[in-house]
């Protein structure tokens, strides 16, 4: 069985197509030829079954220039909740701009030691996830969605359960937990965090779905 694509480009944008005639030749063979499961798909990119997401994303526009990846920072100690903003930059944004949900990339810096670990989660406390070994002070862990990745002092680790984090359109909660069990010590443990995201919004493709 084969499987064959074919790119069909119209001359002019403004008209539409409105019948496709097609005819199979098989030429210096015998046997039977069947022509099965025709199908065909909207956009540049032939990918077979699915639309390609170069068409259905494209990075969000402020002031009509695609967006950089935004950082964001905190220092906390203990339990806190952060709000992370994925929506663009104030007034430079078009209102309605159909922004869509993006990987959240966190690294964490230890500024004391963290006994048991962290606990990452959304903000009702679901998609939880764990790492479960201790941080030194100057420690870097990092959870990356964007790359699936995650490493203790840029060594990739599988100390963990749970799932990467993914942060949704508008002003995105997150809980995070440093674990302090067994500490002997006060105050809280305390670390530095880098979140950064990709922000994205609808392409042509993505609207027409």
């Amino acid at each position: 069985m084969k499987r064959y694509f074919k790119r069909i480009e119209v001359g002019a944008s403004e008209k539409r197509v409105g019948r496709i005639d097609l005819r199979a030749v098989a030429e210096n063979a015998s046997g039977v030829v069947t022509v099965t499961d025709l199908m065909l798909q909207d956009g540049a990119q032939l990918t077979g079954h699915l639309p390609a997401t170069r068409e259905m994303l494209r990075r969000l526009r402020e002031n009509n220039q695609p967006s950089a990846p935004k950082h964001f920072n905190a220092v906390i100690r203990g339990r806190k909740t952060v709000i992370i903003p994925n929506r663009g930059a104030y007034w430079s944004v078009v209102l309605g701009t159909p922004v869509v949900t993006t990987a959240l990339d966190i690294t964490a810096q230890a500024r004391t030691g963290v006994p048991a670990g962290m606990r990452y989660s959304h903000f009702y406390r679901t998609r939880q996830f764990v790492y479960t070994s201790a941080l030194a002070a100057g420690d870097t862990l990092e959870f990356l969605a964007s790359e699936r990745r995650v490493a203790h002092n840029d060594i990739p680790t599988r100390d963990y359960v749970g799932s990467y984090h993914q942060c949704a359109a508008g002003n995105a909660r997150f809980n995070v937990e440093l674990m302090a069990e067994g500490a002997t010590t006060r105050p809280q443990p305390s670390v530095g965090l880098l979140f950064e995201i990709q922000e994205w919004e609808l392409a042509g493709g993505g609207r027409r779905l």
